[in-house]
């Protein structure tokens, strides 16, 4: 199995991680969140294989400057998507913690969409680099700073939310998703805006915060 390969394929065992770990936050389902850290383990494994490929590759080969760059931004990803699997676990901790009775509509209808657009990001981000496709990168950066954004909205809604205890409970958790999820995000951002040095050798420079208003989002 070659890197680029391994590395699309760890991206969708941990998106995975990522949709049903929320998903169990949405239902209160501590069943479905259990099951999402059972899942670490093979998040896990998979990391420490594509570490050993990385490594492999540079001690017993003679990489060109090409293979380098993707050896390089290989074994960041690995460690991106290591740390978003953890995040995943993070969340579905959260889903057994809250009484279900102080949920909010809104908060849980922006954190559905929080989820979406970081998974969407970061899956674009894997390809991009499974493909060498810089253009692909720079929009995975800007589906990420819109996640960023969203991120805002989910506070704003969570500090107008009914006040009660049930729902301070449940408020507060939801903002530990939110949060959780932008970090996500913020590993898609990293990925894609490596691409470009990945394709062409030009040094990458992380993007300044986006300044548009969050309800200029799709």
């Amino acid at each position: 199995m070659g890197l680029r390969t391994g590395l699309v394929e760890m991206a969708s065992l941990v998106l995975a991680q990522v949709e049903r770990a929320v998903a169990a936050w949405d239902d209160v389902d501590p069943v479905a969140a259990a099951e999402v850290a059972a899942g670490d383990d093979r998040i896990d494994d998979r990391c420490l294989d594509l570490d050993q490929k990385v490594f492999s590759l540079q001690l017993l080969e003679a990489p060109v400057a090409s293979d380098l760059r993707l050896l390089h931004v290989g074994l960041i990803a690995v460690i991106a998507l290591e740390r978003v699997g953890d995040l995943a676990v993070s969340i579905a901790k959260l889903a057994g913690s809250v009484p279900p009775e102080g949920a909010v509509p809104s908060v849980q209808s922006l954190i559905r969409r929080m989820s979406a657009r970081s998974v969407d990001s970061l899956a674009q981000a894997v390809q991009a680099i499974a493909r060498g496709d810089a253009d692909l990168g720079e929009e995975a950066v800007d589906a990420a700073n819109g996640v960023r954004l969203m991120l805002d909205d989910v506070l704003v809604a969570a500090a107008e939310a009914p006040d009660s205890p049930e729902t301070r409970t449940w408020a507060t958790a939801a903002v530990l998703v939110g949060r959780h999820l932008e970090r996500v995000a913020n590993n898609a951002a990293e990925l894609g805006g490596r691409v470009r040095f990945l394709v062409s050798g030009e040094l990458f420079a992380r993007a300044p915060r986006p300044a548009v208003a969050s309800d200029e989002l799709p």
